[in-house]
């Protein structure tokens, strides 16, 4: 098989369908897989989504909606899906800075009463 048959299949609809398939029972196979030790549907999950958001259009409508509401999860599933569309969203917040500040204790040093 050359390579010029093979992009001809890549863009054929049989082609985005068997993708589609493929993708949608990785999402459905990841809440199956969640009991199950290890990180499997963490894995399988965000792979399903990316095959499908790649052959979708639907699903990339509702991905480029989501992503205006949610700049910054869009940033992350931009970033995991390796789009050039990344470096241009706003910094991610500094998850760090608020995890410390709940921890932090203000009583070092007080006198009892």
């Amino acid at each position: 098989m050359s390579e010029r048959d093979a992009t001809g299949f890549r863009d054929s609809k049989a082609y985005r369908l068997i993708m589609l398939t493929i993708g949608w029972l990785l999402v459905l196979a990841a809440p199956l897989l969640g009991p199950v030790p290890g990180p499997g549907a963490l894995i399988i999950f965000p792979v399903g989504l990316a095959i499908i958001l790649k052959h979708s259009r639907w699903a990339k409508k509702r991905y480029a909606a989501f992503a205006r509401t949610n700049p910054e999860y869009g940033r992350w599933a931009d970033w995991a899906m390796r789009r050039s569309k990344a470096a241009e969203r706003p910094p991610f917040p500094d998850f760090k800075a608020d995890i410390m500040h709940l921890f932090r204790r203000d009583d070092i040093g007080a006198e009892m009463p």
